[in-house]
């Protein structure tokens, strides 16, 4: 037949379905790699900050939740709550007080870690177990060592550093509460910090200290000049993130105190929880939430804006 007709049968394309899309290959492969991770953040992230702020707009009992429009009413009440700024600051104080002890105790045992020759994935592998270690048991131990009948830190700072009474509990104490939980909570969460400090010092090449060496440079100046900036970048991240994280920290805090004696450990989280089943106001709670979140947006900026943790220093060449 093709003899015949003198034409040629031309082979049949195999059918690709992107060949007859308006776009290219790779934007197709694109989208579909994005959009997994797209609609998963806007389901863990963009939508509940979205219900909570519509939420802060109503006033919403917590057991009847029929919602009726409230306005900016909810976020003036907030401002005027009596307890709401005492609770921002004593939120400051426990997100500093803990950050600045999680960065000296993780930064050292990083670097701790870093110098060990023998055991040192035996050594690390312990020092990690603490992160993993559930809240609720760190908080059930520090009830424990902190008890007034025979807790070992309770006759430590009875007898022998005379801190606090011999029937005094510490963390019922206005004086104590918060330090104590600032302590207990940087026990647990320095490993953080350690963990990612020590896989930055593990990427610094070792011909960077050995031509120091050969330049007869210290250890300190070896540090100072080597080790220090390019460990920087990483530092500034994580302090970052326990900030966040400590300024959010509810559960530690519920566990060990429930936000008193009185208010003395009452951060906004704890507050918006005791808005929510004591004041049954849940409208009101979102709202304090919400006020939450652009204080930590606010100063995430500023942080930004003054480091740049973004801009680290490269180890590779």
């Amino acid at each position: 037949m093709a003899g015949e007709t003198g034409e040629r049968i031309q082979p049949r394309r195999e059918f690709i379905p992107w060949d007859d899309l308006p776009v290219e290959r790779e934007t197709v492969v694109g989208i579909g790699t994005v959009l997994p991770v797209v609609v998963l953040y806007l389901l863990i992230a963009v939508l509940p900050i979205a219900f909570a702020f519509w939420a802060s707009l109503h006033n919403i009992h917590t057991l009847n939740p029929v919602w009726e429009w409230a306005g900016v009413a909810n976020y003036t009440e907030v401002l005027n709550i009596s307890t709401f700024w005492g609770s921002l600051w004593r939120g400051i104080v426990y997100m500093v007080g803990s950050t600045l002890i999680q960065l000296s105790v993780g930064l050292w045992m990083a670097l701790v870690l870093n110098r060990v020759t023998r055991g040192q994935k035996l050594l690390t592998a312990v020092v990690f177990t603490a992160y993993l270690i559930p809240t609720i048991i760190v908080s059930l131990i520090a009830l424990r060592v902190f008890d007034p009948q025979g807790g070992v830190f309770q006759m430590i700072g009875t007898e022998w550093l005379s801190l606090w009474g011999a029937r005094e509990a510490p963390l019922g104490s206005q004086t104590w509460a918060m330090p104590l939980l600032i302590l207990v909570g940087s026990w647990k969460f320095s490993v953080f910090i350690t963990i990612f400090t020590l896989a930055q010092l593990r990427a610094i090449p070792n011909r960077f200290y050995e031509a120091a060496k050969i330049c007869g440079a210290n250890r300190w100046q070896m540090f100072r000049d080597i080790t220090f900036p390019r460990i920087t970048g990483i530092i500034l991240v994580v302090v970052l993130l326990r900030s966040i994280f400590m300024f959010n920290k509810f559960d530690i805090i519920w566990q060990l105190t429930r936000g008193g004696p009185g208010n003395a450990t009452t951060t906004l989280p704890v507050l918006a929880y005791k808005t929510v089943y004591t004041d049954q106001a849940y409208g009101l709670a979102n709202a304090i939430s919400v006020v939450m979140f652009l204080f930590l947006f606010v100063a995430a900026v500023a942080y930004f804006k003054l480091f740049n943790p973004s801009d680290e220093v490269e180890t590779t060449t």
